[in-house]
């Protein structure tokens, strides 16, 4: 593990509460100084500081009260990230919290980094990198279950697991390992080995499948929205995303790009796109457009596929029908309250009027079950990030050589090499190795206080 001396040596402070008015504001500086930089501002003098104990004062800076605060003093190695840490409870604002900070950042203190007390408690061992993952994904966990998910992880719930599959393939690379150092004393059995390293790549396998179903819950299920043009596609999203409900807003673009916004619909969170309208075009930047829509459509866990109920099922639909029919997707013919010129496809439909309203409610009822499957089965995931589930697909590759090298006759030693690196992939998954590049793009996500 690389060590990262310039943080261990600095003392760092930030606002950890929200920017705005509130009752309390929360203050933390961490650091071999903090201690004694809080005391310095401190109304009044304590020599013998009990370390988790609250102590109420008041902080003077340039002769002046700053706030009737709230202190505690935390002693390394028991603080969260693991050093000597102090957190200041100020009255809630924008001026009080920023006047405390001030007055430390004066005092030899400089302003934390983005995600920095979770790194100092990462660095330290206090958590290891899945759980570091987790407490950002508490922080922006838009449902219920992704939250269930994170704080699964942050208990340790998916670094467990990978230990335990990390302590079983060392096991078999200890055994191939002592037949390569002797091998007229000790005969290993092929089959067995074959075996043992079938079961850990059945359980990596498994870990994909749940994962890929798991990131939908941490970062949304997609949801496209596609159509010829004029179907009235942006209608029905802006119809769904209804403003009290609304997360992000609409992704500024025009007609020919792909929009997008976030929703939830029925406790279940959705990632949706408005595609471009698609059919078949000459015009070079339709044709970009189109394009995209396409891309959306590759990724997307389920397409509302929107007809045009004035118009009837044209050659532009079949066009489009063609493209999806192989995916999970829902017919929806819009503009019922005009006229009524509905085929029925392979599978039910919908009717709606994205103008009016109607029939929007039975349609987030259908929505919700078509992507049933996919809630259900990611909540027995553990894998809540990119980077954790694209971990575990080089490791099961890695298991995969090795096991083809087996059934081809390769040597021991070759075979170990690919055992080597599934190993490389889970230390590198919980963080035993690490690169400053990673946890600088790891950590870049979280807020300044975090």
């Amino acid at each position: 593990m690389k060590e990262d001396v310039s943080l261990e040596r600095e003392t760092f402070a930030a606002i950890s509460s929200p920017v705005g008015t509130g009752a309390i504001g929360v203050v933390r500086i961490n650091g071999p100084e903090s201690h004694k930089i809080v005391k310095k501002l401190m109304s009044k003098r304590i020599d013998d500081i009990k370390y988790r104990m609250v102590y109420h004062v008041e902080l003077i800076s340039e002769n002046q009260i700053i706030d009737e605060v709230n202190l505690v003093f935390y002693k390394a190695p028991n603080s969260f990230t693991g050093d000597d840490m102090v957190e200041i409870y100020c009255h809630g604002g924008v001026i009080v919290t920023r006047k405390v900070l001030d007055a430390l950042i004066r005092n030899g203190a400089r302003l934390a980094e983005r995600g920095e007390f979770t790194r100092r408690a990462f660095l330290n061992g206090k958590i290891n990198l899945i759980e570091a993952e987790s407490i950002y994904r508490i922080i922006e966990a838009k449902s219920e279950k992704a939250l269930k998910i994170a704080m699964q992880n942050l208990k340790g719930a998916l670094g467990k697991e990978i230990e335990e599959l990390r302590e079983e393939l060392l096991n078999i690379l200890a055994e191939i390992e002592v037949s390569i150092d002797y091998p007229d004393d000790i005969e290993i059995d092929e089959n067995k080995i074959y075996m043992k390293l079938e079961a850990v790549a059945i359980k990596v396998k498994k870990k994909i499948l749940e994962g890929r179903k798991g990131l939908h819950l941490s970062t949304g299920v997609v949801m496209a929205i596609v159509g010829k043009p004029n179907t009235g596609k942006s209608t029905l999203l802006n119809r769904l995303l209804y403003e009290d409900r609304a997360i992000v807003t609409d992704i500024p673009g025009t007609t020919r790009d792909v929009i997008k916004g976030e929703i939830d619909i029925r406790g279940v969170h959705f990632i949706i796109a408005d595609t471009a309208g698609i059919r078949k075009t000459e015009d070079p930047i339709e044709k970009i457009g189109i394009e995209r829509s396409i891309k959306e459509i590759q990724k997307a866990d389920i397409i509302l596929f929107v007809l045009d109920a004035t118009t009837g099922f044209t050659n532009e639909d079949e066009y489009i029908y063609e493209r999806i029919k192989s995916y999970n997707y829902l017919p929806v013919w819009n503009k019922i309250d005009t006229n009524n010129n509905i085929k029925e496809l392979e599978i039910p439909h919908i009717e709606i009027s994205a103008l009016t309203g109607k029939g929007i409610r039975e349609l987030e009822k259908k929505i919700v079950e078509r992507v049933k499957e996919i809630i259900e089965s990611g909540e027995t995931s553990h894998v809540i990030t990119y980077r954790q589930y694209e971990a575990l697909q080089r490791a099961y590759k890695y298991l995969d050589n090795a096991l083809k090298g087996l059934k081809i006759g390769l040597e021991f030693d070759v075979i170990s090499i690919d055992i080597r690196k599934c190993l490389e992939e889970f230390d590198k998954l919980i963080g035993r190795t690490f690169s400053d590049d990673l946890l600088n793009t790891i950590f870049s996500n979280f807020c300044v206080g975090k």
